[in-house]
């Protein structure tokens, strides 16, 4: 048996070199289950990926399985029902916990615009939307279970508080009420729809405005699971650690894209006739992920896990101490340790034009950027990359981002080259400038360039002065 001093030195090991070492085996969990989130139910067809991860977890040995919001994506009655029936085809007969919350689509999702239109075009109608019908009686018709802003439920000993969509502000009041109960060393499971602002990648913007934090902070024995972002554990700041832990939970329905990416954040379906192809956030998309966690007596142990994969290591797993002050998952201690991307060597950038159409489907000329992916030698995988093209007269460089398009996939399918189009009326004119490329991990570790040779765009005819 590994003591405790031992355990958080492996631990620390493994984070330093993103290696499994197997030390996290030695044991028996105390507590096993499963989180996904973002379920997003339409129709019955739409439960397949639900029920994988159902069944995945059940052969696992879960005792519990969590899921942090948007459990519908109409906030319809019917939605409520066919998770319930996927549930009871896989767990019905057994001890299993269902501990489930509410997130906006669940309240609001049948007004959501090309929701609405999608949800009319099944032949749905708002008029059975959950909060029209009363939140709080169809939950506890089609669960069983009683409805509350603020729930505590107990597995195998260990309390799991939930905070529902439109009732997250009053966590920090029933925290002040209940909480001294759940001081000491043993870890207690917080979870809700919204980030808790300040902590994960993504907890800036619609966020739960800081109750979370505001009512945690005291309990450094506190883990909470959120949901919401919809971005994949690729991310390696879907982990935080400070006052307490948080750990962001991928979508199992569809991935959403960080902002300020050429191929990202657009269009829900991507579109089909542009310059740069997007990276499709709603639909044709593979990968619903989630986490299975296992609570040891001085470790959880939360393995990332691809669902359509079957399970599939998604990226090593994170490895928590339950035990003593160290937090290695802090931001700034894991940005220290990691490890730049590196281009194979000897790699090239291969520049052309070609004559394409925009995302406005008007005539252009774009330029097609190729060149051999980077690769992490240890820890997390390449977040994004950069081109730049940097004048020789010192001038501003022009700046673009792009995503792999394999960013919400298993690592096995990134591709081996890049290929990213830019418009050429954006790039520098009648001066000389070279592109640079450059790979980037998730704290902003940077790779060294790919350089191309001296390039020099002419103006059109009529703005080209004989030298």
């Amino acid at each position: 048996m590994v003591d405790r001093r031992g355990f958080i030195g492996g631990a620390a090991a493994f984070l330093v070199s993103g290696c499994k070492t197997g030390g996290w085996l030695v044991g028996t969990p105390r507590l096993r289950f499963g989180v996904v989130s973002d379920t997003h139910v339409t129709t019955p067809a739409s439960c397949e990926m639900t029920e994988r991860a159902f069944r995945y977890f059940k052969q696992r040995g879960a005792d519990a399985v969590v899921i942090p919001g948007d459990l519908t994506d109409w906030g319809l009655s019917s939605g409520l029902e066919y998770l319930k029936a996927t549930w009871d085809r896989v767990f019905a007969g057994t001890d299993v916990a269902p501990l489930f919350c509410t997130g906006n689509h669940d309240f609001d999702g049948y007004w959501y615009g090309d929701m609405t239109m999608e949800m009319h075009a099944n032949g749905y109608s708002e008029r059975e939307s959950l909060k029209r019908r009363g939140m709080a009686g169809e939950w506890e018709r089609v669960f069983g279970e009683k409805y509350a802003p603020i729930r505590t439920r107990t597995v195998k000993g260990y309390d799991f508080v939930s905070a529902e969509w439109n009732s997250f502000d009053k966590f920090p009041e029933w925290m002040a009420e209940n909480g001294s109960r759940l001081h000491g060393e043993k870890p207690f499971f917080f979870f809700q729809h919204p980030p808790v602002r300040g902590t994960t990648s993504d907890s800036g913007g619609w966020d739960d405005k800081g109750a979370a934090f505001g009512a945690l902070k005291e309990f450094p024995n506190a883990i909470a699971f959120t949901g919401h972002t919809h971005r994949p554990f690729i991310d390696e700041r879907s982990i935080w650690q400070g006052e307490f832990t948080v750990i962001a939970t991928p979508s199992l329905s569809y991935a959403s894209l960080p902002p300020g990416h050429e191929n990202g954040g657009g269009k829900r379906d991507g579109t089909s006739v542009q310059a740069m192809p997007m990276i499709p956030c709603r639909r044709d998309h593979r990968g619903g992920q989630g986490y299975f966690v296992s609570v040891y007596d001085d470790r959880m142990v939360v393995e990332r896990i691809d669902i359509e994969e079957g399970g599939a290591e998604g990226a090593p797993a994170w490895i928590v101490s339950l035990v003593g002050s160290e937090k290695p998952y802090g931001f700034e201690t894991r940005a220290a340790a990691s490890v730049a991307p590196r281009f194979p060597a000897g790699a090239g950038l291969s520049l052309s034009t070609r004559n394409t159409e925009n995302r406005s489907g008007k005539w252009t000329i774009v330029m097609d950027c190729r060149f051999p992916a980077a690769i992490v030698p240890e820890g997390c995988r390449v977040f994004d990359y950069e081109i730049r093209a940097v004048p020789d007269d010192g001038s501003e460089p022009l700046v673009k981002k792009f995503l792999s398009p394999a960013y919400p996939l298993l690592a096995k399918y990134e591709p081996k080259t890049m290929r990213f189009w830019f418009d050429v009326a954006e790039l520098p004119q009648d001066v000389d400038y070279r592109l640079e490329v450059r790979a980037f991990n998730c704290f902003g570790k940077s790779s060294e360039p790919i350089v191309s040779g001296i390039w020099h765009s002419v103006p059109g005819l009529e703005k080209v002065v004989d030298k």
